[in-house]
């Protein structure tokens, strides 16, 4: 099933991605979470899939991407802004009459090709008749979603019978009514947080004894810069030069932050992304880590 975009609606898109950038580079200005939100209404009207009678179908999930800069402005209220992103989200699918199948699942990633104050947002509609097969339109074709997620959208489509004929009938976002069973209102809820499990890093520096760091926040930074979690006093290192995050799917994952000259992990050179299982090892700079999960 394929995206029917409205011509006009292309060359809109166009024109303002024309218009951000240059704005972005001028005036580096931080990027503000409506204006995220603005985007994703947008993506949402762009990749609605065309139905049977005029109803349209409406994206389950939305990959933001973001630049470094602003991903790690916004990575300590992620959890927040994406629950707020997703209610509003359905709110606006339901005032515009699009069929929602599933309360949108959203996920922020940073890219190193965007400059602070661009935003680029893939949404795709999940064709729940090959959920966890492989081939075009099917989760492979989502990017990895992690096991809670998948799980979420199994089970919200499972309310979606063939012959609803209502248009602005969202599963899991239901309003009162006398005919409806779940009248009273239901907003979805997202699957409970996995807990962080207990980890480290064992760092050996040239010449010197070995430290170990103990994981305690969703988030770590490791750089030259002096507000980092975990500083590198070597020449060869950016300011912020990589990422350790605690997924929701329970993994952890390390991202290059743009930097120069990579990441090493278990002997491959210039990696950007991994996600990092017990007894892997990278190496940033002069500095050999091991990281350690129970």
């Amino acid at each position: 099933m394929k995206t029917r975009q409205n011509p006009l609606q292309r060359v809109e898109s166009m024109l303002q991605r024309m218009v951000e950038r240059p704005f972005a580079s001028i005036f580096h200005s931080k990027l503000q979470p409506a204006q995220v939100l603005r985007r994703l209404e947008r993506a949402m009207e762009d990749n609605a899939h065309l139905l049977g009678e005029g109803r349209r179908l409406a994206p389950e999930v939305y990959d933001i991407y973001l630049s470094f800069k602003d991903h790690q402005q916004l990575n300590p209220i992620e959890a927040t802004l994406l629950k707020d992103w997703q209610q509003h989200l359905i709110e606006f699918a339901r005032q515009h009459r699009y069929t929602l199948r599933a309360a949108p699942i959203l996920r922020l990633h940073p890219r190193s090709d965007l400059r602070p104050g661009e935003v680029s947002i893939e949404a795709r509609v999940i064709d729940k008749h090959n959920i966890g097969q492989d081939g075009d339109g099917g989760i492979a074709a989502t990017q990895a979603i992690s096991a809670e997620q998948l799980e979420r959208i199994r089970n919200q489509m499972s309310f979606s019978q063939p012959g609803v004929s209502n248009p602005g009938m969202i599963p899991g976002y239901m309003t009162g009514g006398a005919s409806n069973p779940n009248a009273g209102g239901y907003s979805p809820t997202l699957p409970p947080t996995p807990i962080m499990p207990p980890s480290w890093l064992t760092i050996r520096l040239p010449q010197s004894p070995e430290k170990v760091y103990r994981i305690e926040k969703p988030a770590i930074k490791i750089g030259r810069q002096l507000d980092n979690d975990i500083i590198v006093e070597d020449k060869r290192v950016s300011r912020y030069h990589a990422q350790i995050k605690f997924e929701s799917n329970g993994q952890f994952t390390i991202y290059d932050l743009g930097s120069t000259n990579g990441i090493t992990v278990n002997g491959t050179p210039h990696l950007r992304q991994h996600t990092l299982r017990s007894g892997d090892r990278f190496t940033i700079g002069s500095y050999d880590f091991y990281f350690e999960r129970r």
